[in-house]
This record gives C-alpha cells, structure tokens and sequence, in this order.
C-alpha cells in the first residue's frame, strides 16, 4: 500500500494522461465520430466535475450526430446551470462559420421561450453567435419582460445578441435603455455602446450620452470608440454598399444586413440596377438586407425568372442549382417559404435523387419530413436512403417524432437490411420504443447486417429485451461473430445490469450470464475487459473479484479506470480496498477521482483512513472537500480517531473557505448521539422514560405527533432536568444544547423539508434557481444591499445578520443540481433552514419564476406569514451561533447555564411545529 498523506506526487507521463485534460485535448483537436464517443464517455466516467466541463467545452468543434444528441441531452436532461451554459454554448459554436447548422438555430430558437430565466441569457447570446437572423423578433419579445423584471444579465445578452444580428428595429429600445444610464450596471451600458457601435449611422443621437459617461474614464473611452465607428459608417451611402456585395471578390457575411439601416423602397430600387440573372449568388447574398414580406415578393420574382429561363433555353444545369441551394436556404423562413414553395417544387421534382435530397435538406424546417420517407426510402440506393434517415433523424430531434410513419416505414416499404438497420439506430439515438421490432428481434437478430444494429437499439431500450433470450443467441455464434460484436453484446448487458441495479434486482445467478462474461473477461482486447468491467460496476458478480483487482494494473488506462469504479462494488473487501488507496496517488485526475469515490463506499478501517488522509492532503482542493463531504457515509465510520482528524484539520484552517462544510463532516463522524443517551441513562440510573416523555409533553404539546428519532433527541435534551443526580454530577451539560437543536433540525427536514420543499425541487428545480438568478445569486459576488432588498428585508433584518455566506453556499448546489442528491448534508444546521423561511415561504418584491406573480412564494405554508418566517429565521441563526460552540469547546457545567439556551429552543420549537404541523 502507498500511503498518499505527504507524498510527493508521481511525474506525469504521456500515458498517464490517457484520461486528463491533455487526452481530452487531443481528441478535441482530431474532432471525428470516435473522438466525440471517447469524449462522451470521459463525460460520463468522471467523477470529477471540472473533466466533465473540460470535454463541454471542447465539443463545439464537433458536427457527428451523437455529439449532437449528447449536448441536446445535457441541455434539456442536466441540473448544473454551468454544464447547461457550455453545451448551448458549444452547439452555438459548432453552427457558427463554416460549420452552421440550422438544425442548431431551431432547436436554440425553439428552447429560448421556455428555457428558465437561468438560461435564457446564453440561449440569446448564441443565437446571435448563430447569426440566426430568423431569432430577432423572438429576441425582441424577451426585452420588455427582462426590463419590468430589472433583469440586467438578459438584457446584456439580448443586447449584444441583437447587435450581432443587425437588428435595427431594437435602435429605439437600446437608446431608451442608455437614457437612464444612472440606473445600468457598467457592463449592460458596454452591451449598449457595443451594439450602437454596429447598428447606429447617426453621430447626433449618442451624443446626448456622453455627459452620462464623462466621470468613468473607461466608459468615456468606449463611448468615444462607439462614437468614431458611427461616424465612419454615417460616410457610407446605400451604393457604397450595394457596389461591394456585388463587385468585392470578398464581401464581408454581414455585409448585407447594413442594407437593412435604409428605406426598403431605396434598396429595392438600388437592387434593380444589377443583374440577378448574371450574378445569382451575389443577388441572393443581398436579398439577406431585406425584411421578410419584400424578401419573399422579390425571391418569388426572382425564382419565376429563372424558371422561365431555363424553360426557354436557359443554362442552368442541376449543379448550378445545387451550388445556389445554400443560398437560397439561407433566406428561408416560414413565411417566404409558403410564398415559394411552389417555384421550390417545380425545381425539386424533377430533379435527381441526390439533389431533391439537397432541396429537402434546405427546406427542412418548414417542411414534414416524414411524408418524403416514400420517395427516398422505396426502391432507392442505400447511401440515398441512409442519408434521407440521417437527415430525418437530425430533424426529429428538433422538431419531434411521427411514431406511426416509423410503423409505416417497417411494415409497408420493405426496406433493405442496410437501411432497416440504420432506421433501427436512429430511433436508439432518439430513445424512441418500437414496440413491434422488439417483440420480433430474435427473428431480425439471424440477419449479419442487422445484428450490429439490433443491439446498439436495446443499448438504449434495455427494458424491452430478455435477458436469457440475448445470451441464447450469443451462445449460437461462432467465436469469431461473438468477438466482432462483443462491445456491443456488452453494452446490452450492461445496460440491463444498471437497469436492475436501479431495481435493487440481482443478474448473480444467471450462469450463462457468467459464462459470457468469463468468455469475454479472458479475451486480449481492453475493449472487451472494459465491456464486463462496466457490467459488473452494476452487479459484482461472485467469483470476479480477484479479476477485476488484476486489471488494475492493466497498462490500458480505460481498463484501469473501469476496474477502480468496478472496485466500488465491493465494500466488504479489504484487498480491494488496499488496491484503491494506491491510485489515490495517480497522475490521472480522473483515476484519483474514481478511486477516492470508491473508497468513500468501502467499510474497512483502511478505506476510511485513506479518505481522511487525502482530505487532509487535498484541503485546497474544492472538489476533494465537496466529494467527501458528499460521499463519505457517516453510517458507521464514526469514532474519535476520525473526529479528531477533522477537529485538527478545522484547527490548522480557521479560515478555510468550505469551514462549514468541514463541521458538518466533523459533527457526522461525532459518535452517535441516541449511544450518548443511552449510556448517560444507564449513568444515571433513576430517570424513567414514562418521566421524560411526561415532562415533554406539558412543555412542547405536539411532542406525540413527532417521529421516534425527534423524540428520541428531545428525550436525551430533557433528561438532564429531570434527573437530580444527573444535575448534580459534574459533566458537561452543553449536550442538552446540541440535542434541542438536532431536535429543531429533525422536524423541520420531516416537515418543511419532505412535505413542502422536497417534492417541489424534485419536479421544479429550474424554479428554484430562477429565484435564486433574480435575486443576484448568478453573480460571483452578490451583493448584499441588492439581496436584502430583492428580499424585501430592508428594516426587517439587519444586513450584516443576513446569512449571505451560507446562502451562497446552499445556492451553489442549487445551480448544480447536487440537491437533489445531497439533501441531508446541504440542510445541515439551522441556519440553512433559516435560509429557506426568508427565500422560498415568503411573499416576495420579485416573481419567484416567469410565470409567477411577484409576492406569490414559491413554498405555500399554510399556517405561516411573512413576519413568522422571518421571526423563525431570525431565531434560527440566534440558536445557532449559541449550538457552535457548545459543539466545539465551550463547556457547561451547570443546568442554570443552559436554561435559557433550552427555554429558547422549546418556544421556537413549539413556533414551527404551529407552522408546519
């Protein structure tokens, strides 16, 4: 065993970065299918959350369909706002430049109306990083909400969004914004000057705006810049820039929309003088200056005149055509579509398979695919087929699935065992069910081109498959079939290994199920051991321990990394234990990541010392801090060696930034409070149970409705008063302060938090952290001033007693989504309750989501109102900071000094069992 407390780390070779960010980096500069499966994977594998946003932000330079799927997935699917934020951010990439892909415009376009006000700010920037012109009125809807909501990090981006896109209908809406300078924050008045420096060709109307920024010299300098570039572009006349769309070898992409700052009627006129015949691409370029109702009236025009040349012995050939299809797809919306789509038909028809399928391809979003599935999927070559799929697939995505062609499709057309199998795959991708194929497989399974496919589709459907029935036809095929399908084979097995383990159901007993495994377990492909590594992470089949163990050691870092999270399957394991502690010490952050989860699962005194001991090594580590804090089980792991580890480790780092969360781990590890009870009852000898509870109940009426484990803390709380031989012996009295709070903390986890703010997080987080956003939690650092007043707490609670720290804190895993898997150790301490009566069970100045009303809370107490929550919280904090140190090193040594602390504790406690009982 290598012990990792103070060691100094191993150098990091080439091999060893397999996994870190400099692999991740590799495979985003070779950005093919492969390289985005790899990446998806490391996403998924790590457990450490900065690899998770290192591969987000390297998939913008991807355009595979399964990256596609994946960012969709983040996006609709995630709770952590950040990793949210990269993935739009990286589908805005991927589609911006060379790489532009409308299916991406539509999806950012369809998503911004319902996306959370957390969201909303990067949609309405990478629709303008998009270039998606067809956004702007979207865009421009979202302004007059953002304004009454005084939300200044949408309008940034809506700003600079609408600055990108050359939308100079929002010219009015900017300048009214600057009007009332005094009121922006400094980076909204730099969106303004920045979108006024695109759009403006009026010196005279930003002058009024320069008084305003005289006093900050960096404002003033940005105005000056702002100011020169709509003087230089006041010089340019509508011919000025007509004569470059169509004389410059290289016009500029947004050259076009500068038309759109003149009178239509001119630009009209203007466009008349060139010919639209000789110059098609530069006269389709041009018509992007146009607004939708005079695009469409001349492209229509223009569209005729062509025709009609190529009917009267025209030129225009299929390829010339093909060549104008991006342009022409460029211009597209809804409307101008329905106002040409019969010029678009007459061209269409005729033409060749592949250029139909370039045409369907340009008029995608306005158009249903699924009814073209009879001329591109009936009697038609492979590749044309498979791509027509590829297409269509991409755009279900998008636009949603049509389950009855897909039945049609199967049942009607016949479709080659090709093109079966990859309709088969695209309805895996899209996790869509086809119920007649599943009951059918095994029929489909006897067919070599389909097999692939069949099994990559019950990856994604494991529920539809049986299990025996899949190791029966395994077990018929040849060696050499079995090898070539392995990773497949596996990934099926795999995924009907999770799906039980989610069930609590176990595979153990299956012996065909282990003869596949052993079969597959002794082949020399890593991809292979790592397939039965991935299964049994799910169920830790007897007998493949001492496997798994060797593979740790496997010079393959992905059979490495699979075996350490497999490891986690066997707690009870000392051996394996001994064998994780040594890749603690990994160069491999993901490595050390994996073995440390691994370890927090174990139950050997050797695991639980090496957890604390990499704590301590890693206390600088946010991440490190936050796994343990989150993953280390405090069910028997407790006991003064441990205590005493966290009580020097709070010693050595008073001002440690995650101090609290340092004191919960500590208090978690703190021996077992009902043990304490127990032996301080068996101490004293002559208090009675029937005594306690009969005492309870004068003082706190409800004490019968409480829980046993409440009631069980409020006893070993009380019991000191009861017994005269207890209070005269000379012990320290400060647990009666901790047990009253447990006690507070008890009922309010039943009662606030399962009833009332639990099942809420579960079904609407997203509001949540919309309230958090408006209250100024979005910023790295809030401001107090701003947070107290959003609260509506001026004059209600002092600002320096506002719990803005631990409120910080909780709202981190808000945004993250960890609360919903870390309840019990983020409500940990009264404060953090504290926090929820003054944010989420009052009436409050600002809407709590965009649908709500400003003063409707978004937790309804029914016995509540706005002056006991705040009372409730107030008294919260005050018995907090009285429990902490009673926690720590203040003792008490005699009842009269905790007699206040307990009479306190038995009011509150009385006040929020009226509230919520």
């Amino acid at each position: 065993m290598v012990h990792i407390l103070g060691e100094k780390r191993k150098e990091k070779s080439v091999s060893s970065h397999i996994l870190g960010v400099p692999m991740i980096q590799e495979w985003v500069q070779n950005p093919t299918p492969e390289s985005s499966r790899h990446l998806i994977r490391a996403y998924r594998e790590s457990e450490w959350r900065s690899v998770r946003l290192e591969v987000l932000k390297g998939l913008h330079k991807f355009t595979d369909l399964r990256s596609f799927l994946f960012l969709v997935e983040v996006i609709r699917k995630n709770e952590d706002l950040a990793e949210q934020m990269l993935a739009i951010r990286a589908l805005a990439e991927r589609s911006s430049g060379s790489m532009r892909s409308r299916s991406v415009q539509c999806f950012l376009r369809s998503y911004l109306p319902t996306a959370p006000d957390t969201l909303k700010p990067t949609v309405a920037y990478s629709l303008g990083l998009t270039q998606d012109f067809h956004s702007i009125s979207l865009l421009l809807k979202e302004w007059d909400p953002a304004v009454k909501n005084e939300d200044g990090l949408l309008l940034k981006n809506l700003v600079i969004a609408l600055g990108e896109l050359k939308a100079f209908e929002s010219l009015p809406k900017i300048r009214e914004l600057l009007a009332r300078s005094s009121g922006l924050e400094s980076d909204l008045m730099m969106a303004c000057m920045f979108a006024l420096a695109r759009l403006e060709r009026d010196p005279g109307l930003i002058a009024p705006f320069e008084r305003a920024f005289s006093e900050d010299s960096l404002m003033l300098q940005i105005y000056r810049s702002t100011l020169s570039q709509i003087q230089i572009r006041s010089q340019f006349k509508l011919e000025d820039y007509l004569s470059k769309i169509f004389q410059h070898p290289n016009p500029h992409p947004v050259l076009p929309l500068e038309l759109r700052a003149f009178d239509e009627k001119e630009v009209e006129t203007g466009l008349e003088v060139f010919d639209a015949k000789a110059q098609p691409k530069r006269f389709l370029f041009a018509l992007q200056g146009l607004r939708t109702n005079t695009r469409a009236k001349i492209l229509k025009q223009w569209f005729r005149s062509m025709i009609q040349s190529d009917q009267g012995g025209g030129n225009m050939s299929e390829d010339e055509w093909e060549a104008l299809i991006p342009d022409i797809s460029s211009l597209l919306n809804d409307t101008i579509y329905k106002s040409v789509k019969d010029e678009i038909a007459s061209l269409k028809e005729p033409a060749s398979l592949d250029l139909q399928l370039k045409w369907l391809d340009a008029i995608a979003p306005y158009v249903d695919i699924e009814a073209e599935g009879r001329t591109f999927l009936v009697d038609t070559e492979d590749s044309i087929a498979i791509r027509y799929l590829n297409l269509w697939s991409e755009w279900s995505l998008v636009k949603g699935l049509n389950s009855k062609v897909i039945d049609e499709w199967i049942d009607k057309f016949g479709l080659k065992p090709m093109v079966f199998g990859r309709l088969i795959r695209a309805c895996a991708e899209l996790n869509h069910p086809l119920k007649k194929f599943s009951q059918n497989w095994p029929t489909d399974f006897k067919d070599r081109q389909l097999r692939s496919s069949v099994l990559f589709y019950f990856e994604s459907q494991p529920e539809l498959m049986d299990l025996k029935e899949l190791l029966n036809q395994v077990l018929l095929l040849s060696q050499l079939e079995r090898e070539n399908l392995g990773q497949r084979i596996l990934g099926v097995i795999e995924a009907i290994a999770e799906m039980n383990a989610r069930a609590k159901k176990s595979m153990a007993g299956e012996s065909r199920l282990i003869d596949v495994l052993k079969m597959f377990a002794g082949h020399f492909s890593p991809e292979l051991q790592i397939g039965v590594l991935r299964t049994l992470r799910f169920q830790p089949i007897p007998g493949f321990e001492s496997w798994v163990m060797e593979r740790i050691k496997h010079a393959h870092a992905l059979v490495e990394l699979n075996s350490i999270i497999a490891l986690k399957s066997y707690p009870n394991s000392r051996d394996a234990s001994e064998a994780l502690v040594e890749k603690l010490d990994s160069a491999v952050r993901i490595i050390q990541g994996r073995a440390l989860d691994s370890l927090c699962a174990h139950t050997s005194l050797l695991a639980r010392r090496a957890v604390l001991d990499y704590l301590m090594a890693n206390l600088d580590e946010e991440e490190v801090v936050d796994k343990v804090y989150r993953s280390f089980d405090p069910e028997n792991r407790g006991g003064p060696e441990f205590v005493q580890k966290c009580d020097a480790m709070l010693q050595v780092n008073p001002d440690h930034p995650q101090w609290e969360k340092l004191v919960s781990l500590r208090d978690r590890l703190s021996n077992n409070s009902t043990a304490a009870q127990a032996a301080t009852l068996d101490a004293a000898g002559t208090a009675t149970l029937e005594e306690i509870d009969k005492k309870l109940v004068s003082v706190i009426p409800h004490f019968k409705k409480l829980d046993a484990m409440t009631q069980s803390a409020l006893r070993a709380a009380e019991q000191p008063f009861i017994d005269e031989d207890t209070h005269k012996l000379p012990v320290d009295k400060a647990p009666t302060v901790l047990e009253y709070c447990k006690a507070l903390d008890l009922i309010l986890d039943r009662h606030l938090g399962q009833k009332y703010l639990f099942p809420r997080l579960d079904t609407q987080l997203h509001d949540f952290q919309t309230l958090w956003h408006r209250l100024g939690f979005g910023e790295d650092y809030p401001n107090l001033e701003k947070v107290v007043t959003a609260l509506g707490l001026k004059g209600r609670i002092a600002p320096e007693h506002f719990p803005l720290h631990k409120a910080k804190m909780m709202c981190g895993t808000f945004f993250n989504g960890k609360i919903l898997q870390d309840r019990f150790k983020i409500f940990d301490g009264l404060r953090a309750w504290a926090v929820i009566f003054l944010m989420f069970t009052r009436k409050l100045p600002v809407a709590s989501t965009s649908g709500a009303k400003a003063g409707e809370p978004l937790l309804k107490l029914a016995n509540s109102s706005d002056e006991k929550a705040v009372s409730i919280a107030k008294r919260l904090m005050t018995l907090q900071d009285l429990r902490n140190p009673a926690a720590h090193r203040q003792t008490y040594m005699d009842l009269a000094s905790v007699s206040a602390v307990r009479n306190e504790a038995i009011l509150l406690l009385n006040t929020v069992l009226e509230v919520l009982v």
